[in-house]
């Protein structure tokens, strides 16, 4: 009998990252925060093509009126805004948790330091969300490789 390899998860903290990268801040003074977001997915898209993890990126929905979270899946990134009065860091813990259940192999990406003792704890690994700049900036430039090699 054989047995399935878990794909390793990678979960994001959508807004603590838009906050942490440079690029990412400047495009929220000079577009949007929906700008923001959407560079993001489409960065962490190219990470999860070249790494081979499934990635979530979740975001607080903080002015929305939905009474559940909606999901949706862009360019291969699973997308995820909270419910009313639900943060991103409520979302992230609920899947750090049945993650572990299921023993799956899970890496949080956020700088806040409460959630990053608290997926430790739960036996999830951790980066900061300047790694995660610097790990899909080395997919990035693998890709380019990739697409170059090819032409």
């Amino acid at each position: 009998m054989h047995k399935l390899v878990a794909v390793p998860e990678l979960i994001v903290d959508g807004y603590n990252v838009v906050h942490a990268w440079t690029s990412l801040k400047r495009l929220l003074s000079t577009a949007s925060l929906e700008a923001a977001r959407e560079k993001l997915i489409e960065r962490l898209s190219v990470y999860g093509m070249v790494s081979g993890e499934e990635v979530t990126v979740v975001f607080d929905a903080h002015h929305s009126r939905a009474m559940s979270n909606s999901e949706e899946r862009v360019d291969g990134v699973r997308v995820v805004f909270t419910r009313k009065g639900h943060s991103a860091d409520h979302s992230i813990e609920r899947l750090a948790y049945k993650a572990s259940e299921r023993g799956d192999v899970i890496t949080v990406a956020t700088s806040d330091r409460f959630q990053r003792d608290l997926v430790r704890g739960m036996g999830g690994a951790v980066i900061s969300a300047l790694e995660l700049e610097r790990r899909v900036l080395d997919a990035e430039a693998e890709m380019g490789r990739r697409v170059k090699r090819y032409q």
